[in-house]
This record gives C-alpha cells, sequence and structure tokens, in this order.
C-alpha cells in the first residue's frame, strides 16, 4: 500500500496490484461526505423520520464512510444500523498513517475498532464487519434504507457493476431505498436499470460532474397499464426497401411517431388485443407474428406518472392489400390546426430508421431489440 495525499488534503491509500486508490484523488473526504454522506445517509436521515436507520455499504476499505456515518447520525441524534461488506479488510496497520479519526473529528477507538475488531456499538451507531464479498453475503429482503455502493471501480471489479449485482442491491433495499455510487458510467447506469431501478445522475464530488443515485420505487397507488404494439414490415413494391410502418399522431404532449397499437382492455390477451388495435387503426385485420420484445425497463406512462407502462411487441403481416392511407409524415402531426388524436400511418426504411426518432422510450427499446434480431 502506498499513501497519497489527495486535493483537499486528506489521505488515501493506492493499491498498486489492482492500480486502484481507495478515494477520489481529488479529495477523499470531500467525495465520502457528498456521495456517501450526503447524497446517501443524510438524505435517509431526512426520508425516515422515525426509528433505526439501516444502511448497506460494499466496501469497507479503509472505513473513512463509516466515520462519516458516525458524526451524521450523532448530529441528528438517531442509531444507524450499518453493515460493511468487506472480503479483504484493511489492519490497522495499513491505514492508521491516514489519521482519519482527526479528519473526521471521531475517536480513534472506533476507527480503530471497525479493523481491529470488525464491529462497534453505541447510542449512534451499530456496525458490523462481514467479510464476505457480495455474492456470498446473506442480505436480507427489504431490510436497508440506502446502500453505500463504493467497490473498487468497474475497470478493476467489473462483476460487481452488473445486472446480476444490482439485482441483490434492489433486493435487499426497502421500497423507496436508496443506492448511491461515486460513479457515473453509462454501463453502470444501464446495469441499474435493467436491474428495475429508477436512476438518477446527480452532481458529482469535486473532480467529478456526475455520479449515480438508484432508487427502488415505490408507489403504493400505482398501476401496470399493459400496451401492445404491431411491428409491420413490407419491401417497398418498387425498390424493393424493406419499410416498418409507423404511426404519427397528434396527442396532447404534441406529435409524436409511435408503433401502431395501444392498451389491452379486460378480458384480452396480447393477441386479441393487437388484433383489435389493427381494425380500429389500420381499418383491416393483420396476421401476428412472434413477439419481439417485452419491455425489460420500468416505462412510466407519459400521461400519467402513477402509472408504469409494459410494452408488448409483435411482428404483424397485413392479411390482403393496404387498405388504409399509409402516405403519412411526422409533419403531419406537428402543426398547431391538427385536430387532436388526428393519426396519419407511414412506411420508414429500416435502415435509416432511428431509435430516438420515435417519442416513447418502450417503441425505442423495441426497435433497438428489433435492429438486433434482424440487422445483426
Amino acid at each position: 500500500m502506498k499513501l497519497r495525499e489527495t486535493r483537499d488534503g486528506s489521505k488515501t491509500l493506492h493499491r498498486p496490484d489492482m492500480e486502484v486508490f481507495y478515494h477520489s484523488v481529488h479529495g477523499a473526504w470531500s467525495e465520502t461526505q457528498h456521495v456517501f454522506g450526503e447524497m446517501g445517509v443524510s438524505a435517509a436521515l431526512d426520508r425516515v423520520a422515525e426509528g433505526d436507520i439501516h444502511v448497506l455499504e460494499v466496501g469497507l476499505g479503509t472505513g473513512l464512510n463509516v466515520l462519516d456515518v458516525w458524526r451524521r447520525a450523532a448530529k441528528a441524534g438517531r442509531r444507524v444500523r450499518m453493515t460493511s461488506l468487506e472480503p479483504f479488510p484493511l489492519s490497522w496497520d495499513d491505514v492508521a498513517a491516514l489519521e482519519y479519526d482527526k479528519v473526521a473529528d471521531v475517536p480513534q477507538a472506533l476507527w480503530r475498532a471497525l479493523h481491529d475488531l470488525g464491529k462497534w456499538e453505541d447510542e449512534f451507531l451499530d456496525f458490523r464487519r462481514v467479510t464476505t464479498g457480495l455474492f456470498e453475503a446473506e442480505l436480507k429482503d427489504q431490510h436497508h434504507d440506502v446502500v453505500l455502493f463504493d467497490a473498487f471501480a468497474p475497470a478493476a471489479q467489473p462483476e460487481l457493476w452488473t445486472p446480476v449485482a444490482m439485482d441483490r442491491m434492489r433486493m435487499t433495499l426497502k421500497p423507496g431505498g436508496q443506492l448511491v455510487t461515486y460513479c457515473a458510467k453509462g454501463d453502470v447506469r444501464r446495469a441499474m436499470e435493467e436491474a428495475g431501478f429508477l436512476v438518477d445522475r446527480v452532481p458529482g464530488p469535486p473532480g467529478k460532474r456526475e455520479m449515480l443515485r438508484a432508487i427502488r420505487a415505490a408507489n403504493p397507488k400505482g398501476r401496470f397499464n399493459v400496451r401492445v404494439y404491431m411491428m409491420v414490415m413490407r419491401s417497398h413494391p418498387e425498390t424493393g426497401v424493406r419499410q416498418m410502418l409507423v404511426s404519427y399522431e397528434r396527442l396532447p404532449l404534441g406529435g409524436v411517431m409511435k408503433f401502431p397499437g395501444g392498451g389491452m382492455e379486460w378480458g384480452e390477451g396480447a393477441t386479441a388485443c393487437l388484433r383489435r388495435e389493427a381494425l380500429e387503426e389500420l381499418g383491416q385485420p393483420v396476421e401476428v407474428g412472434d413477439l419481439v420484445h417485452v419491455s425489460q425497463k420500468a416505462h412510466l406512462s407519459s400521461f400519467d406518472g402513477t402509472q408504469q407502462v409494459v410494452a408488448i411487441h409483435y411482428a404483424a403481416a397485413l392479411c390482403g392489400e393496404i387498405g388504409f392511407e399509409d402516405d403519412g409524415i411526422l409533419d403531419d402531426v406537428f402543426g398547431k390546426r391538427v385536430p387532436m388524436f388526428h393519426q396519419r400511418l407511414g412506411w420508414r426504411d429500416v435502415n435509416s430508421l432511428e431509435s430516438r426518432e420515435f417519442q416513447f422510450a418502450s417503441d425505442r427499446e423495441a426497435w433497438d431489440a428489433w435492429k438486433a434480431l434482424n440487422l445483426a
């Protein structure tokens, strides 16, 4: 281990075998206070009005985060029950030169106990260190108010930043609970979203523009809105270019491009819904083909934030010749004089159609899935 002073004057350790630092070189103490203190523990203390706060830390490391937790609990007059996962614990000899007891203004006995004993208990903090990894630890379902995710960066420990790892993190959080981490990589955000988290980018500590906050969503009054859409493809009658049928619609939120289809009604299955939507929107039947995609992420309705959309996309083929006007373009629904809920149908070349052109996230996700299957 090599000692290094960071920009705010506090020190950190460099681990040569993994080429990683235990804290940000832009400020070890600053990072701890902002990412895990303000955004994590203090937010949980504000959110949970009464009783103990339950905290899970992934990566005890030097113990600096625990010292900050004790300070915040003492200031709030609250008690925190904290578990830290650390499969490779540092010794007191490893960390003593960091002098974090002076940096955080906490009793040295507390800091030393984290490393010598792996436990501490007083009126503000009930702490236990668990010397197992994330996948081996016994984590209770819906037990923690906040997770301080302080593992080494994805380049050093990629297995800890996957959807499988984030599944375990979401499982152990109470509804409304939050995970905070210094990392803001796109791959990490997508792994969190795949695990079912709602993810926010929030301001980061010194030296980092952003960090991530992931929430186990809770809405007792929320409802699921199941919607079924058709992906109808043809070859252009003159050029032979493959085209996909899209719907241009004037909605209260403005002009949009989407796949034809709509909400499932009571008593319908997914394919029955799609056949009915075809009769209503296209004016002719379709033959329902293979299932293309079911929503993999949580998509809130653009019209009602209490509804989570589950979108099902099927391949479909028109029965017979085209029986509807199919020369629509996106501009058809942009004009202010266009009636509300006006719809025009049109065709788009599959090679030039991009997911960002769809208004709804569920359509964007489905189009990316279709391209992966058909254009690989």
